[in-house]
């Protein structure tokens, strides 16, 4: 796709009679979550969980920062990155993000996002209640001085959303989480009279398993707008102390990853293969920092 044909297929997402679906609608981020196949609303352990589910903050026992930047084989002008930090602030935990995709630079769309999350409930063998909230401002941009002179054509627009999260460990070596998306709804109209882009609301759930020391199994469920569902599955192996390895199987997509640690750094890499999208190369940096400042989950219980 040259930088003529993504301009025109920006055009069309403003004009066209239907509904377009924002991009960061369905990009998820965090490269650990892409090898899982999307299930990751249960673990949310590291700052992709801004995204995934806000109570998953609390798990951190530090200060972290997460960066990461994908490419898509059959569609290279689409750029996705993300940016996210945690940071502890007692009694609460708080984490920020930058969701961030660009078509050849004719169309944007940046997701930013501030997270709070709190354990109210603690109680023998690990056991723990979270909850988190979200508030999300997007943005959708065009550049209308490349489109030329076009009449209800603005550059940008914004809308305001948030997500709500819940994660609980009610025994040990296992947790359920719950998020409830995009609560607000808002819609974004660049071209009067053509069709709006609204951040539609979506719940997903899910559970984990941690199985062995070494193991995880990983489900989610997602309820999509519309009331259409899709399930995700995903399982994860640390192999060889600071090596780890992941696969995950989604309704349209199969998906794997390596990480690999080296002290309070973590250098994770992802592939994702869509029938309709092509494959996704994702690579990530993790950076825990401080000194340690409490949180919940991670332990492992053999009974």
């Amino acid at each position: 796709m040259n930088r003529y044909a993504a301009w025109a297929s920006a055009l069309w997402l403003l004009v066209a009679p239907t509904v377009a679906r924002a991009w960061f609608e369905s990009s998820e981020v965090g490269p650990r979550a892409l090898a899982l196949g999307g299930a990751f609303v249960s673990v949310a352990d590291d700052p992709s969980a801004v995204y995934w589910n806000p109570a998953g903050l609390v798990q951190m026992r530090r200060h972290e920062v997460l960066l990461s930047l994908d490419r898509t084989t059959d569609l290279p002008e689409l750029q996705n990155s993300f940016a996210a930090g945690v940071f502890h602030a007692a009694p609460v935990v708080v984490g920020v993000g930058w969701q961030h995709a660009s078509l050849d630079g004719a169309a944007t769309e940046d997701v930013w996002s501030l997270s709070v999350a709190a354990t109210p409930v603690r109680r023998s063998l690990g056991a723990f209640l979270a909850g988190g909230a979200t508030l999300k401002l997007g943005r959708v941009g065009i550049d209308a001085g490349s489109l030329g002179a076009l009449p209800g054509l603005a550059a940008s627009d914004f809308g305001v959303a948030a997500d709500l999260g819940l994660l609980v460990a009610p025994i040990p070596n296992v947790s359920l989480g719950v998020t409830w998306r995009n609560l607000g709804e808002p819609t974004f109209d660049l071209y009067e009279g053509g069709s709006s882009t609204r951040l539609e609301r979506e719940v997903e759930w899910g559970a984990s398993l941690r199985w062995r020391r070494d193991g995880w199994l990983h489900f989610a469920r997602v309820r999509h707008p519309g009331g259409s569902t899709s399930t995700r599955a995903g399982v994860e192996l640390r192999v060889a102390g600071p090596l780890g390895v992941r696969l995950g199987v989604g309704s349209d997509a199969v998906s794997g990853g390596v990480d690999v640690r080296v002290g309070r750094w973590t250098i994770d890499t992802a592939y994702r293969a869509h029938e309709a999208l092509g494959t996704t190369y994702r690579v990530g940096v993790r950076l825990a920092f401080g000194s340690v400042r409490g949180g919940v989950g991670g332990e492992y219980d053999e009974f």
